[in-house]
């Protein structure tokens, strides 16, 4: 039972190459959503997404605490990467393991970078799984608040690129 979302900008007056550098430093990602964002560790010596590294991710998602351990299942310097894992969320005490996966894209236009993230949350088929899923729909708001939270990082980098090419 999957829970998608599709968050996108367009980023002016920079390479991807520099986008990339910037969003996948971990002291960036972690930046971008301060709020939300609790750390970020690729398990490699650049500490940087390479295709088959692992990295645990900690955040807030829809005010629910989450530890992302996953690993990056493809990486295309500077135009793709593609990442699954497992979210681990306590709902009451009770730990909820929600595999979640993503793919960042870069992708050159007419207006400059356009970068993209589609994420997904995949709840389990079972009344666990429908318990969970209804009330992070219906309670957490939670496809609104993955919006946000994806749309929020994305914003961050925009603005932040944009600022020091002069744009």
């Amino acid at each position: 039972m999957l829970i998608t979302q599709h968050t996108e900008i367009t980023i002016r007056n920079v390479a991807a190459d520099a986008i990339w550098e910037f969003a996948y430093d971990p002291v960036n990602w972690t930046a971008s959503n301060p709020q939300e964002h609790r750390g970020l560790v690729f398990d490699n010596k650049h500490n940087r997404p390479e295709t088959g590294t692992t990295f645990v991710q900690k955040e807030y998602v829809a005010g629910l605490y989450a530890d992302l351990r996953g690993q990056v299942l493809y990486a295309e310097r500077p135009r793709v990467c593609a990442w699954t894992g497992v979210a681990t969320y306590k709902l009451y005490g009770i730990p909820a393991r929600i595999p979640e996966g993503g793919l960042v894209r870069l992708v050159d236009t007419d207006g400059g970078i356009t970068m993209s993230h589609d994420v997904y949350m995949d709840f389990p088929d079972s009344l666990f799984g429908r318990v969970a899923l209804w009330y992070f729909r219906t309670v957490r708001k939670g496809e609104k608040a993955v919006f946000s939270h994806t749309q929020r990082e994305l914003e961050y980098f925009k603005v932040a690129l944009e600022a020091a090419s002069g744009s």
